[in-house]
This record gives structure tokens, C-alpha cells and sequence, in this order.
């Protein structure tokens, strides 16, 4: 089997040792036995079953990455998956023998199936906790559990409020290295062309959804204001939307723009449609206290099922290892990376 990371060190080759296991264990698992919901099944065999092996490979590197940044020994190690869904790395953190693995998600359904998901392979996650950032990390607090390290892979990019998350982490968990991927690249032309693009197409539904809202909740309003309303509204949820609406009617304040670039949110949820920021957004964002950001090119997958894909990943990968700069242009993915002030970076 080939090597889901390339370092060799102790932690390297535990990580090694665990991901060929987990990638044969997860690929005998018996999907339609687990007691999955619908939505869950669907969503585990399309985005992690049908490419695994870079799903473990991810998880691997982002656990070897954030541990060696901690300078401390595995076993010493406690770790939260934020936003965790259905992935395998907090799987794989409990199997590499950290010392305590939290699982979260904001939906109790998702949390259902990855315990399921976890337990058809006879892996204890030690807490799965149900919540958004400030109820978790209050859950966090109740139970006494101090983190070493707070981990995510594309969640950052739907974060409504990315500066609050922050906030809230230095607030409640100060020694936490927080170590996240995401795919929104603002400097790979090619993931910026596609997030665009996904932003129109979803904008088209959301737009729709907001004037429906403010039709059905401010019936005084002609057809123009409630478009000209909706448009401006994009970017809010739906408690925002409201305020936004009542502000215009009571002070005639149209509201401010509340995105960037293309970005497009949805109002319901508070869900951004893979909010792409800049670098310098990301950095001031996370400049909380005295935390250091440091933003770092990811990686491409090279086990997709045609070998031209494979061949132009293997190039991109080596010339993305040259320097930065030509890494986060070539880059699928980058990874934003929340020092607390006493921690140092090799």
C-alpha cells in the first residue's frame, strides 16, 4: 500500500501504521448494517467511502502536523475534530492512542452516525458532543477538559462567524493550537473560478428564499422594496434578515453589504456556500490576543480511479513543495493554522 504521509519520524510511522489498518477496516464495513440515516449513508459513500484513501490521508497529515506543532507525545495529546461529521479523523485519533478525542457536530443526526460509524469498527471516542462553537466549547468547560489541539477539515469555509469562533476559542480553550483545512483557496485561480461559480448558482436559490421570507413576514411591502431588500440582505441569517427589515421600515436604513467577494450565505442555517477570503481575512480574523496565523499550501489526492489524474497530482505536489508561493497557486486546499503566543513554529 502506498504511504498516506511521507515522514518516517516515530509519529510518522505510527500515523502509517494506523491508516493502512483504518483503510482496510473501514472498506469491510457492511454500510447498509450500520443503522445509517439515509442522508448519512449518501453522504459517507460520496464524500469518504469513494475516496478514501485521500480521506485518511488528510485526517493523517492534519493529526501529524497539529501533534508535532503541540511538542507533545501522543499520549498526551487531547484533541477535538470540530464539525467532524462523518470523516475519519477523529477515528484515527483514537486509534493513534491520544490521550482524550472529542467529537462534535452542530447536528445530533450526524453525531448518531459517526458514533455508529466509529463503533461497527470497535473504536470508544471519548465525548461527542452536539452543538456550535459556544455551546461546545461551555460543554468543554463543564466537563474540564482543556484541549491541546481543536482540528477541522472543510468547515471553516461555512463558519457564519469566523472572527466570533475565534474569539470564543481564545476565550474558552487559550492553549489550543487550532489546525483547520479548507478548500476556499482565494489564490488557486482554479478553486476560485469554481467557488464563484458555486456562489451564483446557490445565490439564485437563496435570493428566492429571502424574498419569500420577507413577503410572507412584512406584507406591507411592495414587489421592488422586497427585491431591493433581498438583495441587500444576502449574507445574513435569518434573525439578521429580520433586524435588517425592521430597520428599513422603522429608519429607512438599507442594509450594509455583509459578504465578500461573490460569497452567498444561507439564511436559515447561517451556513456560508464556501465562504472565500483572502489570506489577509483569514490572518485578521484569527489575530485574537496574541495568536499567530500561518496559512500553508495543502496537497493534491493522487488515488483518484484515472491515472492522468493521478500523474498531473504527483507533478502539482512536487512543484507546490518548492515554494509557497507557487503552492497556494497550485494548491486544492490550504490549511489556517492558530498559534497561541507561546507556541513556536519550525
Amino acid at each position: 500500500m502506498d504511504r498516506f504521509l511521507p515522514h518516517k519520524d516515530e509519529l510518522g510511522e505510527l500515523l502509517q501504521a494506523k491508516s493502512e489498518q483504518l483503510f482496510v477496516l473501514m472498506h469491510h464495513i457492511d454500510i447498509d448494517s450500520l443503522g445509517l440515516t439515509e442522508h448519512g449513508k449518501k453522504y459517507f459513500l460520496g464524500s469518504h467511502f469513494k475516496r478514501m484513501f485521500f480521506s485518511i490521508q488528510t485526517s493523517a497529515h492534519l493529526l501529524y502536523n497539529s501533534i508535532t506543532l503541540s511538542k507533545k507525545s501522543v499520549k498526551d495529546i487531547v484533541i477535538m475534530d470540530y464539525g467532524a461529521g462523518m470523516g475519519s479523523l477523529y477515528i484515527l485519533a483514537k486509534m493513534i492512542g491520544c490521550k482524550q478525542v472529542i467529537h462534535n457536530d452542530i447536528l445530533e443526526e450526524w453525531k448518531n452516525n459517526a458514533q455508529l460509524l466509529a463503533q461497527a469498527i470497535h473504536i470508544d471516542v471519548d465525548e461527542y458532543i452536539v452543538g456550535n462553537i459556544e455551546d461546545t466549547l461551555i460543554a468543554l468547560k463543564e466537563k474540564k477538559i482543556v484541549c491541546d489541539i481543536i482540528t477541522s477539515r472543510n468547515v471553516v469555509e461555512h463558519i457564519y462567524k469566523l472572527n466570533e469562533y475565534y474569539k470564543l476559542i481564545h476565550q474558552y480553550q487559550p492553549k489550543a493550537i487550532v489546525y483547520s483545512s479548507t478548500t476556499a483557496n482565494f489564490n488557486n485561480p482554479a478553486m476560485n473560478l469554481q467557488h464563484v461559480l458555486l456562489h451564483y448558482k446557490l445565490e439564485k436559490i437563496f435570493i428566492q428564499q429571502r424574498k419569500e421570507y420577507i413577503k410572507t413576514n412584512f406584507t406591507n411591502l411592495d414587489e421592488k422594496t422586497v427585491d431591493l431588500l433581498a438583495l441587500h440582505t444576502r449574507g445574513y441569517e435569518r434573525s439578521e434578515v429580520t433586524v435588517c427589515i425592521n430597520n428599513f421600515i422603522n429608519k429607512g436604513i438599507v442594509p450594509a453589504k455583509n459578504y465578500y467577494y461573490t460569497n452567498t450565505c444561507e439564511m436559515d442555517y447561517g451556513v456560508w456556500a464556501e465562504n472565500l477570503l483572502p489570506f489577509s481575512i483569514h490572518k485578521q480574523m484569527a489575530a485574537v490576543g496574541n495568536s499567530q496565523c500561518i496559512i500553508k499550501p495543502g496537497f493534491w489526492d493522487t488515488h483518484y480511479q484515472k491515472s492522468w489524474k493521478n500523474a498531473m497530482g504527483t507533478i502539482f505536489n512536487k512543484l507546490i513543495a518548492i515554494t509557497p508561493v507557487i503552492g497556494f497557486i497550485l494548491a486544492p486546499f490550504i490549511y489556517i493554522i492558530v498559534l497561541p503566543k507561546q507556541e513556536t513554529h519550525k
